[in-house]
């Protein structure tokens, strides 16, 4: 799994992230719902933008992050104190904590695993520590995406052998390639069994769209190939009564 802990420039490109705020943070937050003191579990929150934005909304969040650099930049943070917050250093497999969570949330994480029994395991970390009827809302790789090669302003995706991609962190005023990444592209049958195996039981897969402000602010054009060729999805599993 590629280790984000020394992507030095990567917390930095994430806070200004348009993707992030315009497109992915939103469509998690319009499946959970009303976050007052709703007790959400972040799996793979890196430096904590994310539970950061939950808490501020009212929820109670614990991430766990494999990157020992990440989560101490997360509790470094200068709302870490005031929000409520907990960080933990953790992989999926270790993770453990006293209490239950509402939901379970991960941005761009889980197509980072590098096997079928990895992929499976965020999945049990997540249903061991959901209350019954929980959701898990992952944003992923879409596994219909196609469009290799194609700019997305930020971002670029080039396919490699098997289901392996690499993914380049692109300087929006030059194209420069900021970082890369290697990722994973499984299928939504892969996914869906991973789920399974992980105890849970698959949902839902949604379409992603830009909220009406991140396209105000950006532009139309700016997310017409994100809209036209999808390269994320939101998947939805649930932990059954």
């Amino acid at each position: 799994m590629t280790d984000f802990g020394q992507l030095k420039n990567y917390a930095n490109y994430i806070k200004e992230d348009p993707f992030r705020r315009g497109l992915h943070f939103p469509a998690v937050e319009e499946v959970l719902g009303n976050l007052n003191k709703k007790r959400i579990l972040d799996i793979g929150c890196g430096d904590g933008l994310f539970p950061r934005l939950l808490a501020e909304r009212g929820a109670s969040v614990v991430g766990y992050d494999r990157a020992p650099e990440k989560i101490a930049e997360a509790r470094a943070h200068e709302d870490a104190n005031v929000l409520d917050l907990k960080f933990v250093v953790a992989t999926p497999d270790a993770f453990s904590y006293n209490g239950m969570f509402d939901a379970a949330t991960s941005i761009l994480v889980l197509q980072y695993a590098t096997s079928l029994e990895e992929l499976a395991a965020f999945f049990r970390s997540a249903w061991l520590h959901l209350v019954p009827g929980g959701r898990f809302v992952s944003i992923v790789l879409n596994p219909s995406f196609s469009a290799f090669g194609t700019d997305f302003f930020i971002r670029r995706f080039t396919k490699l052998q098997g289901n392996k991609l690499r993914s380049e962190f692109l300087d929006r005023a030059s194209g420069r390639v900021e970082m890369a990444a290697m990722t994973h592209q499984y299928t939504d049958n892969e996914y869906e069994r991973a789920a399974v195996d992980g105890g849970m039981k698959p949902e839902a897969w949604k379409k992603l769209f830009a909220t009406r402000d991140a396209v105000e602010q950006m532009g139309a054009s700016f997310w017409q190939p994100c809209h036209e060729h999808q390269p994320f999805a939101l998947f939805i599993a649930r932990k059954e009564l």
